[in-house]
């Protein structure tokens, strides 16, 4: 299954982003799902179902929070379009009823109906009887709506009795899924990906069953291919510096889902206006990186400094010595480029040797 399994992530995209372990765990996974279902519940070809959707916000962003009111933009008048007559606008619409603060504010309690209801009161007589009805009715109707607020007061509460239930209604249930005999459980989108268009099904770390992936993907607005090696700074098939990321959602069918912005300054187009500098050689130059094949420095050390000491000298210092010296004094030690290699470097032979330094050329 290991040669099918990188054809397959060949032809999704996915394979330079999986490494020797990861094609072997998908290869095993397709394996032992086609020891227990049958290879005909696989598919070696992947389909071809993209969707595009233009979102004004993130797909992650909470559009329907609890508690919080996210009105939309109003479009603003052109300057071509007629103003409505001051007469019309007199007359208050719906919408303006609606988000007056009037509207929405508490109503004040009205003093004509409370002296109304004591005029009516002092007119009717009341029997003794008919009020002790009155009362045992009205002590009646207080029990009970304190009972129904602390029926309410329980409903809001998670308790230990309620938790399942509360966790199955918000899809956080740490319950096993049904049916499901083979799975493999990773966090790698490029794995996922394979694994939701192969078929197969792919669990969480807290061993839910996921059906739809959602990650992000680098998208080239020049040639508007896709890749999903989230490393790389040029596209790899214009070789332009226009790779932004986009938010893609997989479902259980295969079916991927790009949300796009419809902000449009993607692409910020900042310090573009001014001229590059000039490109510096040597050793240690600092050019700006332009395109993905750009030759740069090797930074490599220098001659003296990668200079081996004579072992057999009477005066050599090991290497290991805490007294022995390192090379500071060139450009590549000051820009803290060493040699890992033990024993390598610069090492002077005897520390007490007195040295001419600046001599004058002739």
């Amino acid at each position: 299954f290991l040669p099918a399994v990188t054809d397959f992530s060949k032809k999704t995209g996915d394979y330079p982003s999986l490494s020797a372990a990861d094609l072997q765990v998908l290869a095993l996974t397709c394996q032992l799902q086609a020891e227990t279902d049958g290879p005909g519940c696989l598919r070696w070809e992947p389909q071809d179902k993209v969707r595009l959707s233009s979102t004004p916000r993130h797909p992650e962003a909470p559009l329907h929070l609890a508690g919080f009111h996210l009105p939309a933009k109003h479009k603003h008048r052109g300057k071509g379009q007629r103003q409505p007559s001051p007469e019309r606008n007199a007359v208050p619409s719906e919408s303006d009823e609606f988000s007056s603060f009037l509207y929405w504010r508490a109503p004040l309690p009205s003093i004509e109906e409370e002296l109304q209801e004591l005029l009516k009161a002092q007119a009717v007589s009341v029997s003794p009887e008919t009020t002790e009805e009155h009362q045992s009715s009205e002590d009646g109707a207080s029990a009970e709506e304190e009972e129904d607020e602390e029926g309410s007061d329980d409903e809001g509460w998670i308790t230990p009795s309620n938790l399942k239930q509360v966790q199955q209604d918000t899809g956080h249930c740490d319950t096993a899924p049904v049916g499901v005999q083979v799975g493999c459980v990773t966090t790698d989108f490029a794995m996922q990906n394979v694994l939701l268009q192969m078929g197969l099904h792919v669990l969480a770390v807290n061993g839910m069953l996921i059906r739809q992936a959602r990650s992000y993907i680098l998208r080239c607005h020049g040639c508007f291919k896709t890749t999903s090696d989230m490393t790389k700074v040029f596209c790899p098939h214009c070789g332009n510096k226009t790779l932004k990321k986009v938010a893609v959602s997989i479902s259980d069918d295969g079916s991927l889902h790009m949300h796009f912005s419809r902000n449009p300054k993607v692409l910020n187009p900042r310090g573009l206006r001014y001229p590059l500098p000039a490109p510096k050689g040597g050793k240690h130059a600092n050019n700006p990186h332009l395109v993905e094949d750009q030759p740069f420095p090797q930074q490599r050390l220098s001659r003296k400094a990668r200079q081996k000491t004579n072992v057999f000298d009477p005066d050599y210092i090991a290497g290991v010595s805490p007294f022995a010296e390192n090379d500071v004094y060139s450009r590549a030690a000051n820009l803290q480029i060493r040699d890992t290699a033990l024993g390598a470097g610069r090492r002077r032979l005897n520390p007490n040797a007195v040295t001419k330094k600046f001599v004058k050329r002739r």
